[in-house]
């Protein structure tokens, strides 16, 4: 199904879409009906786009929206927990989760609790991985079977799976929407032994022009040290022209400079991690990526920052501004400071190596806010930084 050329409407929905599918590439008619109505409008416009531009499948069908990617595969996106403080998966919880995957294959469409705990024991005996019935193990299965619920790909129809966890013997009647479930999995890489050697074959897929424009539109900021020199000389050179052809269908705005180029999201949208925004680990982020520019970065080419004089900023920040973080954020002084650590890493604005040294990239130079307090008159809210 395609909307005619001549629809009005048609450039602005387009965008729409792409924006919504680069962000979160999963979409179901329950959750989004509006959206996946719209992409099926413009299935066939969107899928050429994306298979020309950067070398992604869209599948669509009558309730469900995928947009396969591959490619470029960055570090810091897993797969998180639905919960209240969500987190990213254990390698026990992506093990439960495959092994659901592999259970449900050519299943029934209803089953019971049990009898699937029983197909996953059972894929697990086959593909010779060891799997408990204790407390944790039944946890991780848990997890994924909750992260399958919330995308729509299980649907708890008597019951739930939650007191599984607690209880080895629980059931419940579960629907498995096989349909869904096989539009999971990605589609492998022939010739990958290893699991590095697969990610790697993943990210040749395409020209180099493809592979580069996939790293703009998923990454904030590409660096010159991203690439090899050729290939990112290349890349400045077609800047321009890249820049039109990716803000004309994503609204990113590409900006060049000599020590990388960052495709832009003016407003917002387009990006599955907000910087700058509230929060008390943003706020911090903010501040301490501020502070280390003003302190440790040289006109040139900036040294390494050790951990312990970066954890000492921090601590001076949380000394002068922590009456105005969240208590149970600062609670645990090493899991805040590695959450706004792994914050600016993701934005690429520092990258950190095998010592734990910081090292500030020189996109961490267009922040440098100004902080002002602003003291509010009922004492039970607490006013923000920004």
């Amino acid at each position: 199904m395609s909307a005619p050329a001549t629809d009005p409407q048609r450039d602005g929905e387009l965008v729409a879409a792409t924006r919504a599918l680069l962000a979160r590439p999963w979409r179901t008619a329950e959750t989004d009906p509006d959206l996946v109505a719209l992409i099926r409008r413009h299935a066939d416009a969107l899928d050429a786009w994306f298979t020309q531009e950067l070398n992604y499948r869209l599948v669509v069908t009558a309730d469900t929206v995928r947009l396969v990617k591959t490619g470029h595969v960055p570090a810091d996106r897993p797969l998180r927990t639905v919960s209240a403080s969500p987190r990213p998966f254990t390698s026990a919880e992506y093990t439960a989760l495959a092994l659901v995957l592999a259970a449900t294959t050519s299943g029934p469409d209803r089953t019971s609790l049990r009898d699937l705990v029983n197909a996953v024991h059972s894929a697990a005996a086959e593909a010779g991985v060891v799997l408990d019935t204790d407390a944790a193990s039944r946890r991780a299965l848990v997890t994924a079977l909750r992260w399958l619920i919330a995308q729509g790909m299980i649907r708890e129809l008597d019951r739930g799976v939650a007191v599984y966890e607690h209880d080895a013997d629980a059931d419940a009647l579960l629907e498995v929407r096989q349909d869904r479930m096989a539009l999971l999995p990605t589609g492998a890489v022939v010739g990958a032994e290893t699991p590095d050697e697969l990610v790697d074959r993943a990210r040749e897929r395409g020209s180099a022009a493809t592979a580069a424009r996939r790293r703009l539109v998923e990454d904030p900021v590409v660096l010159a040290s991203d690439l090899d020199t050729a290939r990112f000389a290349e890349l400045r050179r077609r800047a321009g022209d890249e820049g039109r052809r990716i803000e004309a269908r994503t609204g990113l705005v590409l900006e060049a400079r000599a020590e990388g180029l960052a495709a832009l999201d003016v407003d917002g949208g387009c990006s599955d991690v907000a910087f700058p925004t509230g929060g008390t680990v943003p706020h911090a982020a903010l501040l301490l990526v501020s502070e280390l520019v003003y302190q440790f970065r040289p006109a040139e080419d900036p040294e390494p920052i050790p951990w312990a004089s970066v954890r000492e900023v921090l601590d001076e920040l949380v000394a002068e501004h922590g009456r105005y973080w969240s208590k149970a954020a600062l609670a645990d002084r090493d899991r805040f400071a590695a959450d706004v650590l792994a914050l600016l890493v993701s934005m690429r604005l520092v990258g950190v190596a095998d010592d734990g040294a910081v090292r500030v990239l020189p996109p961490a130079a267009r922040y440098t806010p100004d902080v002002i307090v602003v003291e509010g008159e009922d004492v039970e809210e607490q006013p923000t930084l920004l």
